[in-house]
């Protein structure tokens, strides 16, 4: 293997057309004759796949289960041909129909696992995984997917083990090295953390998203000019960078260095207009800096993409508050408990406009409902990590994000 390429290229056929061809035969209870027709319609589907006449392959195959309804290999490749269709659902089908047979079969629980992150649905795909790992202990893609299942449902510490299993089986894998190093920072295991990235820079010696990881993990340690360094160095190796320049602002956001914030954030924005993370950083620095102005039209776009947003919507709020809009300031906060009933800071801050406004009954209702919940939980201090979501994940651009797995073998 190439350094940098990746150990589970998902785009072939799960057999080769000897092994497929064999085991359809294999698989035929029928005298010479009805093998023959068995082969002659495999050969023939697997013709019309490479050709991605999908339904005449489909047709194919389902002329091989009126001669065997018991042939696996089948019902594999219909539930193939129906995931190159996007009819997912189909494929699940073909693919427990498979599992009927033979349960711990190892390449149609694998294929099953993997339809069933096409389809975003973590929890369905760890049992067939988990069995595929079991048929085949030291099957690299099988413990990658099953720790790409499990990193969907934000179960990081069981999927480290897994992971680390992976990488023992294709060590210059770096997009399993990266979640690997994603899911130690998740669990606060700082110190493997820092134990793998002399790996990771020996394998991908320029790239930025090595410094990022460190600085997420000098950040979860509280060593905030530590993780300022790591970025700044980020950004000399990678200045286009949407996320490289994101991290930087938002640690000298953090560490109430402003001016530098709002240059970094807005370069970023320049990059990803999209990026709804920067977008919600810039505006609470514009707020910090006294800038309702600038900060209004951020956060009323970002509430227009996502009105749920109680975050933004507090942000909002104490927009409107220094623009001496009480009136829709109280609406911002009113929205944002709608969204979060249990936001301190929310009923902290319509308290303070109800005060303002004159109405003590409110104010108090407020002001004791934002104790409660302050006495109650303490919001978590903010990292990076915490802040960035997936465009945190290096991973996601090699195909391994749970939300973006691309990296299928049917």
């Amino acid at each position: 293997m190439k350094p940098g390429q990746s150990g589970c290229e998902m785009t072939g056929l799960l057999f080769t057309r000897a092994i497929l061809l064999a085991l359809f035969a294999a698989l035929s209870h029928g005298p010479g004759r009805a093998q023959d027709t068995i082969q002659t319609l495999a050969a023939r589907g697997e013709g019309f796949e490479k050709l991605e006449r999908w339904e005449d392959a489909a047709a194919a195959y389902r002329q091989i289960l009126k001669i065997d309804a018991r042939s696996i290999a089948a019902l594999n490749r219909l539930g193939a041909v129906s995931v190159h269709q996007k009819k997912f659902e189909e494929a699940v089908r073909y693919y427990r129909r498979a599992l009927a047979l033979n349960p711990y079969e190892f390449g149609t629980n694998l294929n099953l696992g993997i339809v069933y992150i096409k389809m975003q649905d973590y929890g369905r795909a760890t049992i067939p995984l988990e069995r595929a790992t079991e048929a085949e202990p030291s099957d690299f893609q099988a413990r990658e997917l099953l720790a790409v299942a499990l990193i969907g449902r934000n179960d990081y510490a069981r999927a480290i083990p897994h992971l680390e299993r992976a990488v023992e089986l294709a060590p210059r894998d770096l997009g399993t090295l990266y979640l690997l190093e994603r899911s130690y920072l998740e669990t606060k295991a700082f110190d493997k953390a820092f134990a793998t990235f002399e790996g990771l820079e020996a394998l991908d010696p320029k790239s930025a998203w090595v410094r990022i990881l460190r600085g997420q993990a000098y950040d979860g340690l509280g060593d905030y000019n530590k993780a300022i360094q790591e970025f700044e160095s980020a950004r000399q190796e990678a200045p286009a960078d949407a996320t490289v320049r994101f991290s930087l602002g938002f640690m000298y956001w953090k560490v109430r260095r402003y001016p530098e914030a709002e240059s970094e954030l807005q370069e970023a924005l320049k990059l990803d207009a999209h990026f709804t993370e920067v977008k919600y950083y810039l505006a609470d620095t514009y707020l910090m800096e006294q800038k309702p102005e600038k900060a209004l039209p951020i956060l009323k776009s970002v509430t227009q993409e996502d009105p749920r947003n109680a975050r933004v919507l507090v942000d909002l709020g104490k927009a409107f508050v220094k623009l001496d809009r009480a009136q829709d300031a109280v609406r911002a906060y009113q929205a944002a408990l709608r969204a979060d009933p249990d936001r301190a800071d929310a009923h902290y801050q319509l308290a303070r406009v109800y005060k303002r406004l004159n109405r003590p009954g409110e104010f108090q209702r407020e002001l004791d409902a934002a104790q409660k919940l302050q006495q109650r939980k303490r919001e978590r201090e903010e990292t990076l990590l915490k802040a960035s979501g997936s465009r945190g994940d290096p991973s996601s651009r090699r195909g391994l994000s749970p939300h973006g797995v691309n990296r299928q073998k049917e």
